[in-house]
C-alpha cells in the first residue's frame, strides 16, 4: 500500500529536524518562529535589504554544509555584503568569507542543477570582481582564493544552466571574465583538460569546449563559431562535441541557414556525426516539432559503424507521430523494432500500433510480443501511461479507460504519471469536480521519475487562480505538494497564485513567492507575472493603499518593468485623486540610474498633466525641480504645454503665460495647436490681464496663418468671458459661424456660461441664450451640471479637456522662432509710434 500525503510529510520534518504542522497550523500561529528548516517555502517573512537576498545570521563557513536552499540564500547574503560594500565603499567582509561563499554557490549549482538568476549571476560577477582586482584570483593560499577548480565550476554551472532564455548577456559576460583568467593562466593551452569536480564524480572537461558551450546556450553562438575556427584543434575529431554546441546554439537563435552551413562545414573538415551529435540535434528539433528540420538530421550519414541511438529513434518516431508524419517513421519504427535496450521504446511502439488499430486485445497482443522479445519494461506503467496518454490526445477518454483496465488486468497500479495524465484531461475539459479528485489519488503515490507532474500541476494551480472560486485551502495544498518535491513553479502558476494573494490582500505570501524565483524567468515570462500586478494597481476597485502596496512590490520585483508601463501606473493614481502617490512613482522613474527606465519628455508631460487634473501645487512644484536638474531631458513643447495645464489648474495662469507659453514660441520646434488652447485657457483664469493676452495669441495666429478652430475658438469665448466681457463674448458667438465655418453649440454657449464670473453675470448668460439659442440652451441643460456650495455659484458639465497629444504645426527646421519675437514685439508696441 503507499503511503499516504500526510505521512510522508511526517517523516520529512522527521528527517529534517522541524516541527511538522499543516498550512492551516502555520496561519494560526500568527508567525510564531520555527526550527530553521532546509526546504524553502513561498512564506518566509524575513527582514529584506534587497529583493530577492535574505540577510539572516550568515554561517562562518560553508565547508561541507548541504547545497539546500537555505544555505544557498546565506551565501548570496555574503556576496550581497560585498556589493553593497563596493558601492558605499564601507568595509568588505573577510577574503576567506567571500571565496567560501563563492566556492559553495557554484559547487552547489552543480550537485543539484538548476537556473542560475540574473541576481545570482550578477552578485557572482561583482564579487568575481572584487577578488580580481585583490589578487584572490589563482593565488596560492586556498582559503582566501579561488583555484582553478573552483573558476572551471563556474563554467560548468553556466553551461549547465537550465534557463528558458535564449539570451543570457550577464551569463556570457561572466564566463568570459572567467575564460580569460583560466587562458592567460595557461598562456595558450587552452584545450588542456582539466580534472573538476562535478559533484560527487570526477569528469575530465576542456575548458575551451566548456566555454563554448555556454557562449552556445547564452545566445552568442556566432561569437562560439568565430572561437572554435580559430583553434588549432577545430578540425581534428576529438573537437565534435565544441561544433555540437554550435549547432544547437545556432538552431536556438533561430539561425537556421547558418546552422546547415556550419553542418556542411563540420562534415567537410571534421566529418560526418557520430550518434552522439545527432543525438543531440535530433533531441532540439524534435522537443520543438520542427519536422522538416528533423528528417533532414536523421537521414545524415553518420561516423563509420555508427547507428542512431535508441533515444533518437524514439524522438524521432515521437515527434512524427505527434505531428501525423506516421509514413516518415516507419524506417525510424522498423529501426526500433529491432532493439530490446531501452524502455522507452515499448511506449513508442506501442503508440505506433494504436495509431494503426487501438483495439484493446490488438494492445494487449502486441504488449506479450514486446515481451516475448525481451524489450525492457513492455509490460510496465510506464509504458502503459503513453498508451492512456495516447488515448486522451486523441479524445477517446473510454479507450483511455479501457488502457487502465487493461494495465490492471496486467498486474499493473496506476501510478502518479498516470493520475497526471487523467488530471490534464480533465483540466482540458473544465472539469473541476473529477479534477480534484484526481488530484487526490495523485498525492497519494510516488513521485514520477520523469517529473511529469509538474506542468500538470503548474497548469492546475493556474486554472484554480485565475477562476472564480479559487478554493484557497486546496490550492495551497498543491502549492505545498509541489515546493515539497522541489518542483519549479512555472510562470503561469506564479501569476495565478499572485492573483489570489492580491486579491486576498496578503502581499507578504506574494513577497515570498517571488523572491525566490521570479528573478529566474526570462523576460516574457516575468511581463506575464508583472501583468497580474499592473492590472491589480490600476483596479479602480482597489483601494488607494492596497494599490499602492502592490505597486512597492512590483517596482522591487520587476526594476526593468519599461516606462511606458511605470506611465500607466503612475496614471491610475491620478485617476484615484492621489497626485502625492502618483508623484511618488514617477520619483521612482526619476531615481534610475538606467537612462531607459528614467521619464522621458513625455513621462514629464504625462505627469504635468496628472497634476493639473488634481490641481496639485505641491506635486507640481516637486516634479518641476526634478526636470530642471534632469540634465538628459530637454524642454519640449509637449512638457511645455504641460506645465501651462498644470499652472493654470494651480491658480498660477500668468506663469503658464509668461514662463511656459512664450518659451514654447522662442523654441526651437515651435507650438502645437493645444499650446495655444491652453494659453488661452489660462488668460480664462488670468485677472485683469487675461483678455489682452488673449487678443496678443489670437492676433499671433492669425499672423502665423493659422487655421482658427472651433476648439480654439471656444477657448477664446472662455477668455473673454474670465474677464467678464460679456458684450465683447456675445458678439464673438453671433459671429462665429461667418468667422469660422461652425455654428456655436452646447459646448461654446456652456464655456461662456462656466467661465464669467459672478452668479449674477451667469443668470445674465441665461436669460441671453434662453432667447438668442433656445435649442442650444436646452441641450446643454440636458448634461446636467453642479453647484459650489462655497460660493453658490453653478456650472455646467461640459467636456473641455484639451487634447495636448498633438503634433507640433510646424515641421523640423520651418519654424524660425524670430517670427514669434517680432509678432510679439508688434502687438506690444502702441499704436501711432
Amino acid at each position: 500500500m503507499k503511503s499516504s500525503h500526510l505521512t510522508r510529510s511526517v517523516f520529512r520534518a522527521i528527517i529534517a529536524n522541524r516541527p511538522y504542522v499543516t498550512r492551516e497550523c502555520r496561519r494560526a500561529l500568527v508567525r510564531k518562529p520555527v526550527s530553521p528548516s532546509p526546504r524553502t517555502t513561498y512564506a518566509l517573512h524575513q527582514k529584506r535589504h534587497l529583493f530577492g537576498i535574505n540577510f539572516g545570521t550568515t554561517r562562518k563557513s560553508f565547508d561541507g554544509a548541504k547545497s539546500t536552499a537555505a544555505n544557498v540564500e546565506l551565501a548570496l547574503g555574503k556576496l550581497v555584503d560585498v556589493v553593497r560594500a563596493r558601492r558605499s565603499q564601507s568595509r568588505f567582509p573577510p577574503e576567506n568569507e567571500i571565496v567560501d561563499a563563492f566556492r559553495f554557490l557554484f559547487a552547489s549549482r552543480l550537485e543539484t542543477p538548476r537556473r542560475l538568476t540574473r541576481n545570482e549571476v550578477f552578485l557572482a560577477t561583482e564579487t568575481f570582481k572584487h577578488l580580481q582586482e585583490r589578487g584572490h584570483i589563482l593565488g596560492t593560499e586556498a582559503k582566501t582564493s579561488l583555484s582553478e577548480d573552483d573558476l572551471h565550476n563556474v563554467l560548468l554551472a553556466l553551461a549547465a544552466s537550465t534557463g528558458h532564455d535564449r539570451f543570457r548577456t550577464d551569463a556570457r559576460i561572466l564566463a568570459t571574465q572567467i575564460f580569460d583568467t583560466l587562458k592567460d593562466r595557461s598562456g595558450t593551452a587552452v584545450d588542456v583538460d582539466l580534472p573538476v569536480e562535478h559533484g560527487r564524480h570526477r569528469a575530465a572537461g576542456s575548458l575551451l569546449v566548456t566555454y563554448i558551450t555556454v557562449l552556445s546556450k547564452t545566445g552568442s553562438a556566432q561569437d562560439a563559431l568565430e572561437l572554435l575556427r580559430k583553434s588549432p584543434k577545430s578540425s581534428e575529431r576529438a573537437s565534435l562535441p565544441m561544433w555540437t554546441a554550435v549547432l544547437k546554439g545556432l538552431a536556438n537563435e533561430g539561425r537556421i541557414q547558418e546552422f546547415w552551413k556550419v553542418l556542411q562545414e563540420v562534415q567537410d573538415t571534421v566529418g560526418r556525426l557520430d550518434a552522439v551529435s545527432q543525438e543531440t540535434l535530433a533531441t532540439h528539433f524534435a522537443q520543438r516539432d520542427e519536422v522538416h528540420a528533423l528528417e533532414k538530421v536523421f537521414a545524415l550519414p553518420l561516423e563509420e559503424a555508427q547507428v542512431p541511438t535508441t533515444p533518437t529513434l524514439v524522438k524521432v518516431v515521437d515527434c512524427a507521430l505527434r505531428n501525423g508524419e506516421e509514413e516518415w517513421a516507419e524506417k525510424a519504427v522498423h529501426l526500433l523494432q529491432q532493439r530490446t535496450d531501452s524502455g522507452d521504446m515499448a511506449g513508442s511502439l506501442l503508440v505506433w500500433h494504436a495509431t494503426h488499430d487501438p483495439d484493446v486485445k490488438h494492445m494487449r497482443q502486441i504488449i506479450q510480443q514486446l515481451s516475448e522479445r525481451g524489450v525492457t519494461d513492455a509490460v510496465s506503467m510506464k509504458t502503459m501511461n503513453r498508451l492512456i496518454e495516447y488515448a486522451y490526445s486523441q479524445n477517446s477518454a473510454e479507450d483511455a479507460s479501457r488502457y487502465i483496465d487493461l494495465a490492471e488486468s496486467l498486474g499493473l497500479h496506476p501510478d502518479g504519471k498516470t493520475r497526471a495524465i487523467q488530471l490534464d484531461h480533465f483540466l482540458k475539459l473544465g472539469n473541476r469536480t473529477a479534477a480534484y479528485q484526481t488530484y487526490e489519488l495523485l498525492s497519494r503515490e510516488d513521485i514520477p521519475s520523469d517529473r511529469s507532474d509538474v506542468p500538470v500541476l503548474n497548469r492546475y494551480i493556474s486554472a484554480l487562480s485565475f477562476s472564480t472560486n479559487p478554493e484557497y485551502s486546496h490550492l495551497m495544498q498543491i502549492v505545498d505538494h509541489l515546493l515539497e518535491t522541489n518542483a519549479d513553479l512555472e510562470a503561469e502558476a506564479i501569476s495565478g497564485l499572485c492573483h489570489v494573494f492580491l486579491q486576498k490582500d496578503e502581499l507578504e505570501e506574494a513577497t515570498g513567492l517571488l523572491r525566490h524565483r521570479v528573478d529566474s524567468y526570462p523576460m516574457d515570462d516575468r511581463a506575464r507575472i508583472a501583468a497580474v500586478f499592473r492590472q491589480f494597481i490600476t483596479d479602480m476597485t482597489v483601494k488607494d493603499q492596497r494599490a499602492f502596496n502592490a505597486y512597492e512590490l512590483y517596482r522591487h520585483a520587476f526594476p526593468e518593468a519599461p516606462v511606458t508601463d511605470r506611465i500607466a501606473l503612475m496614471q491610475s493614481f491620478f485617476d484615484r485623486k492621489r497626485p502625492d502617490l502618483a508623484c511618488l512613482v514617477f520619483g521612482h522613474m526619476r531615481q534610475r540610474e538606467d537612462l531607459p527606465a528614467r521619464p522621458t519628455a513625455a513621462a514629464y508631460a504625462k505627469c504635468f498633466e496628472g497634476i493639473a487634473a488634481c490641481k496639485d501645487i505641491d506635486g507640481l512644484q516637486m516634479i518641476y525641480n526634478m526636470l530642471k536638474l534632469d540634465l538628459e531631458v530637454e524642454q519640449t513643447t509637449r512638457i511645455h504645454n504641460g506645465l501651462m495645464a498644470a499652472y493654470t489648474e494651480c491658480q498660477q495662469p500668468f506663469v503658464a503665460i509668461i514662463d511656459h507659453f512664450w518659451k514654447i514660441m522662442e523654441s526651437r520646434e515651435g507650438p502645437t495647436l493645444s499650446s495655444f488652447i491652453l494659453a488661452l485657457r489660462a488668460c480664462e483664469k488670468w485677472i485683469p490681464q487675461g483678455g489682452h493676452e488673449a487678443r496678443h495669441i489670437m492676433a499671433l495666429m492669425q499672423s502665423f496663418n493659422l487655421v482658427i478652430t472651433k476648439e480654439v475658438y471656444d477657448a477664446y469665448i472662455g477668455a473673454l468671458s474670465g474677464q467678464a466681457e460679456f458684450e465683447n463674448a456675445v458678439e464673438l458667438i453671433e459671429e462665429m459661424e461667418k468667422d469660422i465655418g461652425a455654428p456655436p453649440d452646447a459646448v461654446t454657449i456652456g464655456t461662456f456660461y462656466n467661465a464669467i464670473p459672478w452668479q449674477y453675470r451667469k443668470d445674465e448668460v441665461e436669460k441671453w441664450a434662453k432667447k438668442a439659442y433656445p435649442e442650444v440652451w436646452a441641450e446643454l441643460e440636458s448634461y446636467g451640471d453642479v453647484i459650489d456650495e462655497e460660493w453658490e455659484i453653478r456650472y455646467f458639465k461640459i467636456d473641455r479637456v484639451v487634447d495636448v497629444d498633438d503634433e507640433l504645426l510646424f515641421g523640423q527646421g520651418e519654424y524660425q522662432p524670430i517670427i514669434a519675437h517680432g509678432s510679439q514685439q508688434m502687438l506690444n508696441t502702441p499704436v501711432g509710434t
